[in-house]
């Protein structure tokens, strides 16, 4: 009786063994894989990182198209094959805590314009004021595949009128998957 303990319980451990490693393998190589998808924001862009525009002067839409742009990319790094939906955004922010920055100092957005640049083409521009719901840009994008932006802000030369002197804007830039927003 004694010679048996030691097969019975080495006969469980090998059945215990075996059926873990049958789980494993059917986990690992027969299962479907979860598909996921990822939008990632690149060009040393952070997540929620205000952007500063002060000390701006009037200029024309030329000038303004040669300024220094702000610049992004969207990656679709995930492994859904289908193509993700995401919107640009932009948001005015207000640097409450700052006592440099005040409501007060605010540029308007009907003040400003921009420029909007896609992989090297100009895709739209235009009063500031205009943006709807602030999507700056709505669009698909593929598998493995990423799209560059530059984004030009500055004070267009009808202004000139206006109280524009020592006043500033800051906004950030955000981007929404579709099925986020839903």
């Amino acid at each position: 009786m004694k010679s048996k303990v030691p097969l019975i319980i080495a006969g469980i451990l090998l059945f215990i063994f075996i059926s873990v490693t049958s789980m494993l393998w059917y986990h690992a190589f027969y299962q479907p894989k979860k598909e996921v998808s990822v939008l990632q924001i690149g060009k040393d862009h952070e997540e929620n990182a205000t952007i500063d525009l002060s000390n701006m002067i009037p200029m024309s839409d030329e000038e303004g198209a040669q300024i220094t742009p702000y610049e992004f990319q969207v990656q679709n790094s995930g492994d859904k094959e289908k193509e993700e939906i995401y919107r640009v955004l932009i948001e005015d922010e207000k640097l409450s805590d700052d006592p440099n920055f005040s409501s007060k100092s605010l540029l308007s957005r009907s003040q400003l314009k921009y420029q909007l640049t896609m992989n090297g083409t100009v895709i739209k521009k235009g009063k500031l004021s205009d943006i709807k719901n602030n999507i700056l840009d709505e669009r698909s994008i593929a598998k493995g595949k990423e799209n560059n932006y530059q984004l030009r802000i500055y004070l267009g030369t009808n202004v000139a009128n206006t109280a524009w002197q020592n006043k500033y804007y800051h906004y950030i830039i955000t981007i929404q998957k579709m099925e986020d927003i839903k």
